[in-house]
């Protein structure tokens, strides 16, 4: 059975990204309550991002930013299986962290 997406999204990058139910609901109750309602700004983040960075700890991770209002939104992707990746974890930041830069707008 195929788990229940939220979206699957193409980035800048030439992959695709998907958002569960499951992990959606993982984030908003118990990582990042204040991103409940932010669905819509996710899906924007993967698909127009101000900056694409590879995760310092592993470079197959992405890291998404994008501006949201005085702060950056942040959407980690990791790969899954196949080409695609998946949103492992969002959040709201003050500043892009530092790292090797893959993308930018």
């Amino acid at each position: 059975m195929a788990k229940r997406r939220i979206f699957n999204v193409q980035t800048p990058l030439g992959y695709r990204v998907s958002l569960s139910r499951d992990r959606w609901r993982q984030i908003i109750r118990f990582k990042h309550p204040a991103l409940k309602g932010c669905e819509k700004e996710v899906r924007e983040c993967l698909q127009n991002p101000v900056s694409v960075r590879e995760s310092a700890k592993d470079a197959a991770v992405h890291v998404y930013y994008n501006e949201c209002g005085a702060v950056f939104l942040c959407v980690v992707a990791a790969p899954s299986a196949g080409a695609d990746y998946f949103v492992v974890t969002t959040y709201f930041t003050g500043n892009i962290k530092e790292g090797n830069e893959l993308w930018k707008r």
